[in-house]
């Protein structure tokens, strides 16, 4: 059994949020549609504030904790580098010619995947991008990494699976209709996951053949993400809602809507679960951020 509490709803910006990402302890940073980004204490909402105001729509954020920096990825493929002692940019890489959908660190580098459908490795000594890998004719929207594979959802329909240390493609396979979106390592199963504009919810055995396909939302899955004790997953749809599932089982989902715990009223484009407090924290294209306590009793 699953139990859900709405714990917070944060409200501050002016439009649809397609960033979120946390920085130590009760702080998390948001961006979207307003251009804007938001450094929120969850502890004391009124503490939290604008940062930074972009020119463009912020579509990903990344805090590197060791020097203090948060990366912006815009939606036209730059990348602003912040240095938030100084509170000034320090860096403005011009990596992607197009959105960048998520950054994943790996080692002393911060890859970043875009709808130019390249992976930019850059170094995170140097804050230069060294290397650039063509792995779509297609936007990318999510990367996922296991020691040196990456997982790369394509918006060509494929998965394809990368090799990080020689920089090349290992495996590419069919995944989803029109779009795959999100593809994720199964944390202790030898098992991918994934979910496309098809609505599905995918498992792929260690050979990427398909064991399952689950239909899991009513519209586009955006957003996969698995809690800290990797026991629990959850979905973020175009549906609005947000679906949580046992992470041995992924049979029967408990479902988060409007109606039934005044979820969000339109498409969740992100979630993270935050490691240090144990929350779900989601956004949406309804201008809200909430804060939900899942335990699995």
């Amino acid at each position: 059994m699953i139990s859900i509490i709405k714990k917070k709803e944060l409200v501050g910006h002016k439009a649809g949020i397609y960033a979120i990402c946390p920085e130590t302890y009760s702080f998390i940073y948001s961006g979207g549609v307003d251009k804007h980004v938001i450094r929120w204490d969850i502890n004391n909402i009124e503490n939290s504030k604008i940062l930074i105001k972009s020119t463009e729509t912020i579509y990903s954020l990344y805090y590197y904790k060791d020097k203090n920096l948060i990366f912006i990825g815009t939606s036209s493929g730059k990348i602003h580098i912040i240095d938030l002692i100084e509170k000034k940019e320090i860096k403005l890489l011009k990596s992607h010619t197009d959105k960048i959908f998520e950054f994943k660190l790996l080692g002393s580098s911060l890859l970043s995947v875009s709808s130019d459908g390249n992976l930019a490795f850059t170094d995170l000594d140097t804050l230069k991008t060294e290397y650039i890998l063509k792995v779509s004719n297609q936007r990318i929207r999510s990367i996922d990494i296991k020691g040196d594979l990456a997982l790369i959802a394509c918006g060509d329909s494929s998965i394809k699976v990368i090799d990080l240390i020689n920089k090349k493609i290992l495996h590419s396979f069919f995944g989803h209709e029109k779009s795959t979106n999100v593809v994720k390592f199964h944390p202790f199963e030898n098992t991918l996951i994934s979910g496309g504009w098809d609505a599905h919810l995918k498992i792929w055995d260690a050979n990427y053949e398909l064991v399952k396909s689950i239909p899991a939302h009513n519209y586009a899955i955006y957003s996969i993400e698995f809690s800290p004790d990797k026991t629990m997953m959850a979905t973020g749809s175009r549906d609005k809602t947000i679906k949580i599932w046992d992470a041995s089982n992924i049979e029967f989902p408990k479902s988060i809507t409007y109606e039934n715990l005044n979820g969000h009223q339109f498409s969740v484009n992100r979630l993270f679960w935050d490691q240090s407090s144990g929350d779900l924290i989601s956004a949406s294209d309804d201008k809200k951020i909430m804060i939900w306590e899942i335990k699995k009793l």
